[in-house]
């Protein structure tokens, strides 16, 4: 039983750590991911990481090359478009169940978090952190755990969407991290209020914002020489 156990822990760390790298583009859209490579990276057999990529492909990350591994799915505008067009039919609805349900000591935490952010823009970890809070708690008092799973797993892919358009350009992720965050507080607002339909609103211009935030870093980067024309 403890073996079960230990070796279920081990395969769910090893999922999670290839999807982190996966959502933070340690390995890249359109890297291909060689089953043996991982398993000595990982310092695993290749058993559980192959359990892992089909775990992977199953939410839209890597797309399985037969005997080879999987390859990182690429990013395109129209990917952009599919995964925000997702949200904000979906998104707008839990914030406003979010503003009958949560409480008075969530929304505290998270406005001060908020704050720190909109004080110290430069720590991208601490934006980070406070987004997925927020994404958290609209998504905590729902009560249908399938609404929730889709939920999840857009945000998962909105995520790497962004952290991919803004790497590299360190003026624009400053100021995009200020404009969402503001756009963070309003929806706080609007759930300290208890009206739904303003959060609602909120909550809605705040996706359409973050998905022109990331069509303008990905159009960005896209202009960008390569690394072998760079000067």
């Amino acid at each position: 039983m403890q073996s079960r156990v230990f070796f279920h822990s081990l395969r769910e760390q090893l999922f999670q750590a290839i999807k982190e790298a996966i959502l933070t583009n340690k390995y890249r859209p359109g890297e291909e991911l060689q089953i043996d490579k991982l398993a000595t990276e990982y310092g695993v057999s290749t058993t559980p990481v192959r359990e892992a990529l089909v775990r992977l492909e199953g939410i839209g990350l890597v797309r399985l090359i037969p005997n080879r591994g999987a390859q990182v799915t690429l990013i395109t505008p129209a990917d952009v478009h599919h995964i925000w067009e997702v949200r904000r039919l979906l998104e707008p609805y839990a914030a406003r169940t979010a503003a009958e349900r949560c409480s008075a000591e969530e929304l505290d935490a998270l406005e001060e978090k908020l704050q720190r952010v909109l004080a110290r823009p430069e720590e991208f970890s601490l934006y980070t952190e406070s987004d997925l809070e927020l994404h958290g708690l609209l998504v905590k008092h729902l009560t249908n755990n399938v609404l929730k799973d889709i939920l999840d797993r857009v945000k998962m892919s909105s995520l790497r969407m962004r952290y991919f358009a803004e790497e590299n350009i360190p003026t624009l992720r400053q100021e995009v991290i200020q404009e969402a965050t503001r756009e963070h507080l309003s929806i706080v607002a609007a759930l300290r209020a208890r009206n739904a339909d303003q959060a609602e609103k909120e909550v809605y211009r705040h996706l359409l914002g973050g998905e022109r935030r990331t069509l303008l870093g990905l159009r960005a980067k896209h202009l960008e020489p390569d690394d072998g024309q760079k000067r």
